[in-house]
């Protein structure tokens, strides 16, 4: 299975996109280097631009320990927010920073929050591709609240055929519906019990979990988002489940194999 990491700072890439990236994301990211350290998993970080920028010590960091660099975009804006030129212009800085600081030849992009549409993919594909990207993994193969997916897989063959090679993330089917697993807010909420259920018939080959560091991070509620002043709504939305993530977290690297999307599929 695939593990992959979204890098990114809550209260800039959530919150508030005028927000300067802080601390936050160096401590929280650092936490999770540890304990996929702990595991000897090694995974897919797709980092964003303005995190490189502003921890570029990070990114050394996580190239050292043998983790696959990839593209998060710049600003973590959604995509249908941006036009084409100002993709563009994302992309190419966030590789130029990505490749500058590693080393490393960027392979990998994920969309801000999945935010890809379908009338998107002709310039989407061709940008990607013009700065030597050779995939993508910003699909799901399920429709959540109307904010993102798809309600089948000919998005997938869309891509595929302008060139560029993606990897949907995890969904399952129940009572006939397809259900996000492995992942992100998903992950962090449901029941480790209930996950472990619902990925049973998964392939453990082509299965992509992913999370962001933020997620481990237990104060941030207390420390950035209540003085804020966010809602009590999207305060359980986004921070429900964090206290029990380190502990999920160690069991899912006991229970599965992982590995990156480079190793899986590029070597």
């Amino acid at each position: 299975m695939i593990f992959s990491a979204d890098i990114e700072d809550w209260q800039q890439s959530v919150f508030n996109f005028e927000r300067p990236i802080s601390q936050r994301v160096l401590n929280n990211t650092m936490h999770l280097l540890a304990i996929l350290a702990e595991h000897k998993v090694q995974g897919t970080f797709f980092v964003q631009g303005m995190v490189a920028e502003r921890h570029p010590q990070l990114i050394t960091t996580i190239a050292a320990q043998g983790h696959e660099l990839a593209s998060h975009g710049y600003s973590h804006r959604p995509l249908y927010t941006l036009t084409p030129a100002q993709f563009k212009a994302e992309i190419e800085r966030s590789v130029a920073h990505l490749e500058h600081i590693s080393g490393q030849k960027v392979l990998g992009f994920r969309a801000p929050t999945f935010s890809v549409r379908t009338e998107m993919l002709p310039w989407y594909c061709e940008i990607l591709q013009n700065f030597g990207l050779r995939y993508e993994s910003s699909i799901m193969l399920a429709q959540v609240r109307k904010v993102y997916g798809f309600a089948d897989d000919a998005i997938l063959q869309q891509i595929r055929e302008r060139g560029l090679d993606t990897y949907p993330l995890s969904t399952c089917t129940v009572l006939g519906k397809s259900v996000p697993v492995m992942g992100g807010g998903y992950f962090r909420i449901y029941p480790y019990m209930l996950t472990r259920w619902l990925a049973r018939k998964l392939n453990k080959t082509e299965g992509v979990f992913y999370m962001h560091p933020h997620e481990l991070d237990t104060r941030e509620y207390q420390e950035v988002a209540k003085p804020a002043g966010i809602s009590p709504t999207w305060a359980v939305h986004q921070f429900a489940g964090r206290a029990g993530m380190v502990k999920k977290l160690h069991q899912l690297l006991k229970d599965y194999s992982f590995t990156s999307f480079q190793a899986q599929y590029y070597n």
